[in-house]
């Protein structure tokens, strides 16, 4: 009998973690973070790159972003590191500067780090 109430007790545990965590869950999917607080980047028109290049992203505000490009987990060059003003900035890139391949570009802010995917073939 013993058993049998350790048995209940540790299925009722289970099932209110599994309860408790579909409520978490619920919660953290509902938009609860505000996009309007985060810079928004572009993915590139033309895949794979060659030329010249324009990376596009817009701030809601006045923000200090670092623009860089990465190859695995590796920084290859960065383009800029500086206050940006609310609203939409283009900074072009020369892919000759970089070997053929895939490689990553993207900001980082104080909230955020964004990345997209690129190639160059030249």
């Amino acid at each position: 009998m013993e058993m049998i109430i350790e048995f209940l007790i540790a299925t009722l545990i289970i099932l209110v973690a599994i309860i408790a965590y579909r409520f978490l869950l619920r919660y953290l999917s509902k938009g609860n973070v505000d996009q309007a607080q985060f810079c928004e980047l572009y993915s590139l028109d033309h895949e794979p790159a060659s030329g010249e290049v324009s990376f596009y992203f817009v701030c809601p505000s006045t923000t200090h972003v670092t623009f860089q490009i990465w190859k695995a987990d590796e920084v290859v060059l960065q383009l800029t590191a500086k206050e940006y003003e609310q609203g939409g900035h283009l900074l072009k890139f020369q892919t000759t500067e970089l070997p053929n391949g895939t490689y990553y570009f993207g900001i980082e802010t104080s909230k955020q780090k964004s990345q997209k995917r690129f190639s160059i073939q030249n």
